[in-house]
């Protein structure tokens, strides 16, 4: 039985890439090092797999230089 395609991706025209469960934006990768990572592994891993792990990671990764915030 094949599995239901929860995550799908779409890569910007800035170069970030946008990942969606259901069609909603859980994560935004940037970062051309980062996107590299991401689409090399889309490539290589099962597509799923891959885009849940990066939708459980925290949005934003780089920090602002925010104190306090």
């Amino acid at each position: 039985m094949r599995t239901p395609r929860l995550f799908g991706y779409q890569q910007l025209h800035e170069g970030s890439v946008l990942i969606t469960r259901q069609c909603r934006t859980v994560n935004v990768v940037r970062g051309k090092e980062q996107v590299s990572e991401l689409l090399s592994a889309l490539e290589n891993e099962d597509t799923q797999a891959v885009l849940s792990r990066y939708a459980s990671r925290t949005r934003g990764t780089s920090t602002s230089g925010r104190a306090g915030a």
